[in-house]
């Protein structure tokens, strides 16, 4: 069920090449996706920021996180956690609409959710 939730957030977000569902520890649980790059560091680097942006965020009483977008030069990685302790990452072209993105990841959480509770 979880690898199905990510394959089909690939396939309904235009330039998406992968996604990954992390533990609050960066221990992956699923991915989905194009396997060149190792997306399981990835996904354990970027929990660890997302971790600490939540942290400065809440100490600055900025309100909650609801996503993060880190954009390089290999494309944009969209990345929001999924309640309290995991968090999902989007591997995409810098070419995708971030907004339609946003939203497919969106839907694809509340699944998560209620695969999780």
């Amino acid at each position: 069920m979880l690898d199905n939730i990510l394959s089909d957030l690939i396939s309904t977000v235009k330039g998406a090449s992968a996604a990954i569902f992390v533990d609050g520890d960066g221990e992956a649980i699923v991915q989905a996706g194009d396997a060149q790059r190792d997306i399981r560091l990835l996904g354990a680097w970027k929990e660890i920021h997302l971790d600490r942006i939540k942290e400065i965020t809440a100490q600055l009483g900025l309100g909650s996180v609801q996503a993060v977008l880190f954009s390089l030069d290999e494309g944009n990685e969209l990345i929001a956690p999924v309640g309290k302790d995991y968090c999902l990452i989007l591997f995409m072209s810098s070419y995708s609409d971030i907004r339609q993105a946003m939203a497919e990841m969106m839907k694809s959480i509340e699944l998560l959710k209620k695969d999780i509770d």
